[in-house]
């Protein structure tokens, strides 16, 4: 397996961190859209279970992300993410214009992953989303939605505590002790602009998902309280023939990084997934 590292120009020409696992025989590529306030580099244990099976895994780290340029948590519009991801599918297809392209989106991830597909639906062979919901979770407070409301156009660029756990990220320990000491994750603040453009994001959520007809995969863990809404998928007026809801009983937001007996399962899915829609 090779990695590399690179960065290309985003949207305005901001500096885009993105790196790349490529496998000696590959047969498709996935494009991962990280979370809030974390980084491509958290997704080791996707890339450890998919390349090996052929799968190219591309990553960048948003701007205001992790080794990304940009004022930290924040986006004049949730359109940029959109765009530089496209901007970065662009780099992929030219790479390698022959594999068919899947999208795998966690978290505010698969905000974006969803909308990327809303407007660029025929590029990706299929869509992939985690830790994703209906809306905010438990730490977002009636209070905190109406402050940011009212100051999303007085101070877009000013910092608030979201409130984030991250013991309700995953079971593992490690995993927790990792994020919390991670000089690349800044979970503790927000902008009200970006906390703005998520509750827009979700006022949109039905009109996006409606429109939709290729191939689904969504992984969610049961006791995920960082996004309400997973059960609520399975309700949902998804519109393709071809879809897969997974609900894991007992797990928390990151499905790919629970314990391992856990964790593998959700990985197995995921990789069986693909297989099957190459």
């Amino acid at each position: 397996m090779e990695h590399i590292e690179g960065e290309y120009s985003g949207v305005e020409d901001l500096k885009i961190f993105y790196q790349v696992w490529i496998p000696e025989k590959p047969k498709a590529v996935i494009q991962i859209v990280h979370g809030f306030a974390e980084h491509s580099g958290r997704y080791l244990n996707v890339v450890n279970q998919l390349t090996p099976l052929g799968y190219v895994i591309y990553a960048n780290d948003h701007r205001g992300h992790g080794k990304s340029d940009g004022k930290r948590n924040y986006v004049d519009n949730f359109d940029q993410y959109i765009e530089d991801e496209k901007i970065l599918y662009d780099l992929i297809k030219n790479n390698h214009h022959n594999l068919p392209i899947f999208m795998l989106g966690h978290s505010m991830g698969s905000m974006i992953a969803l909308v990327f597909t809303k407007n660029y639906e025929t590029l990706l062979r299929g869509l992939i989303l985690s830790g994703t919901g209906t809306g905010a979770g438990e730490s977002t407070s009636k209070t905190l939605k109406l402050i940011v409301k009212l100051l999303a156009k007085i101070t877009p660029k000013k910092y608030i505590n979201p409130g984030l756990k991250a013991d309700k990220l995953s079971h593992d320990s490690e995993v927790i002790h990792a994020y919390e000491n991670d000089p690349l994750v800044n979970a503790d603040k927000i902008t009200i602009r970006l906390g703005w453009e998520l509750m827009n994001y979700f006022e949109k959520y039905d009109s996006i998902i409606s429109t939709l007809k290729l191939p689904l995969l969504v992984q969610c863990g049961a006791e995920d309280s960082l996004i309400k809404g997973s059960e609520e998928l399975l309700r949902k007026a998804f519109n393709m023939e071809d879809k897969t809801i997974l609900i894991y009983e007992g797990l928390y937001h990151e499905v790919y990084n629970e314990i391992k007996e856990e964790r593998e399962k959700v990985l197995n899915d995921l990789s069986n997934w693909l297989d099957k829609h190459i």
